[in-house]
């Protein structure tokens, strides 16, 4: 194995890239957190990233023209100095627009984490009030509710066949979004807000006075919120024999690591090579599927070993809370904060690898994946040197590391909405439209998920990587082994079983 040191490429070393033409093909990018108020579309942050770049070129012609002036006769050295002037005051304008620019993206930003918190503030207090009420008035209205679906429902078995997937065709061609009726960013953002209230009207239907839900909750005392439904529903799901957060045993090449120690038949683990990745695309295009959910690639060098850990997604064709831990059952398990049986899993995979307290570890996932990869990147278990997610219901895990951290979300994706309103974070969040009618990635979408299509996030982690945004640049070059050239290493893959219970 060829060892090799994880260069990280400085401002200075960076190549300058060509800002890509935003046209229908792509939907814009827009950038917000990362420890900034700035929240702007990839556009806006280009244009000001151009009046940067000219106004330094003014600066520097304007050098070049004085040098100059030393070497030329007294009348051409005046006409030279006007020149110089001119470029300097030129230089000044445009550093000025830029950062009028800056100004307008932070202000933004500000604006909308002022609202949010005011507005989440305000729907405690309305979601409290909602639940009271509704607890009351349900008793009333519940035997007519019932009894009107229940004509309904009689209704809709009444009509012939061909009727009733006209009636359907009729109303998803008349909803927002055609087909994909779930698939709309309003939509998503409603729903973000909907699952984060969910907990203030539980509350309130117990009988918890307003005020106290809204001091309770995610923007007062933290101690009611999605986690905190996430939680029940996992309580509930525990005594109904669903085992979110069962232990597990991982296997490599058909060997349980747990009896073997992490080698089969007692020698070193089966792996195969591969070179480091240079990118965030190359990073999401080696995210695994759910049939062996953990891919750990191990490069070593003259500071030690690196990791790269890869993680699934959701496989939603297993049981819930069966033996395999890839399932929605671990996902409720993760939002609850709760020790998941996939998380467990990543755990063992890393350690079975020879993953230590001391090792640098960059962590890649999708969906599941993403919950799975933030919690363990700021467990502390490790030396977390980077983070990207996408497609991940993570926004109730913020990232407070000192590490690179990149989270890609597809506003029109429902999954990263089942976290609840974002809270504050140290990660960069990129969000773009997948399904915008005539981009290249709407092309044969159907269905509620298909904005949560790995592939089509995948061409969106191109597209980061090839943004010339500041913003995006300084993270994605902070990655280990960004531009390419990194040490060859080995790559294990697992597999993930529930233990049955005794």
């Amino acid at each position: 194995m060829t060892e090799a040191a994880w260069p990280v490429t400085t401002p200075a070393d960076r190549e300058p890239r060509a800002q890509p033409a935003l046209t229908t093909e792509d939907a814009p990018l827009i950038i917000r957190g990362a420890g900034t108020t700035v929240v702007a579309p990839e556009a806006l942050l280009a244009r000001r990233d151009a009046l940067r770049a000219a106004s330094s070129v003014c600066s520097d012609q304007a050098l070049r023209v004085r040098g100059v002036r030393a070497s030329v006769d007294a009348s051409l050295a005046l006409d030279l100095e006007h020149d110089e002037r001119a470029l300097l005051t030129l230089a000044e304008d445009l550093a000025w627009l830029a950062a009028a620019v800056q100004s307008v993206a932070e202000v933004a930003g500000q604006t909308e984490r002022t609202l949010g918190s005011w507005l989440e503030r305000l729907g405690a207090h309305y979601g409290a009030a909602a639940g009271w009420l509704g607890s009351r008035l349900g008793l009333v209205i519940l035997p007519g509710l019932l009894t009107g679906a229940g004509m309904i429902a009689a209704g809709w078995r009444l009509l012939p066949h061909e009727h009733r997937e006209a009636l359907v065709a009729t109303a998803l061609g008349a909803a927002p979004g055609g087909d994909r009726p779930l698939s709309e960013p309003q939509l998503v953002e409603a729903m973000r807000w909907v699952l984060t209230l969910v907990d203030d009207a539980a509350l309130g239907a117990v009988g918890v006075p307003p005020p106290l839900v809204a001091a309770l909750g995610e923007t007062g005392l933290g101690l009611s919120g999605v986690s905190g439904a996430a939680t029940a529903v996992l309580g509930l799901a525990t005594l109904a024999g669903v085992r979110g957060t069962a232990p597990v045993r991982v296997e490599l090449a058909g060997t349980d690591l747990r009896r073997s120690g992490g080698a089969p038949d007692g020698g070193a683990p089966a792996a195969t090579a591969s070179a480091a990745p240079g990118s965030v695309a190359e990073r999401v295009h080696r995210i695994p599927d759910p049939s062996a959910p953990v891919r750990v690639e191990r490069y070593d060098g003259p500071a030690g070993p690196h990791f790269e850990v890869y993680i699934a997604g959701t496989d939603s064709t297993v049981e819930l809370g069966g033996a395999q831990p890839w399932d929605m059952a671990s996902n409720v398990a993760l939002v609850a904060g709760q020790d998941a049986s996939s998380m467990q899993a990543v755990r063992s995979a890393l350690e079975a690898a020879g993953a230590t307290a001391d090792s640098s570890v960059v962590f890649t996932g999708y969906s599941q994946g993403g919950a799975i990869a933030t919690r363990l990147a700021e467990s502390g278990q490790w030396a977390t040197a980077g983070l990207v997610t996408v497609g991940s219901p993570s926004g109730d895990l913020p990232v407070l590391g000192d590490y690179p951290a990149i989270v890609i979300e597809h506003r029109e994706d429902l999954v990263p909405g089942l976290s609840g309103v974002r809270r504050e974070t140290e990660a960069l969040v990129v969000q773009s439209e997948a399904l915008r009618a005539g981009t290249a990635s709407a092309a044969g979408a159907t269905g509620a998920l298909a904005a949560h299509d790995l592939d089509r996030y995948r061409a969106t982690a191109e597209r980061v990587d090839s943004s010339a945004i500041d913003e995006l640049r300084t993270r994605v070059d902070a990655l280990p082994g960004s531009g390419g050239g990194g040490a060859e290493g080995t790559v294990l893959r697992f597999t993930a079983t529930r233990i049955p219970p005794p």
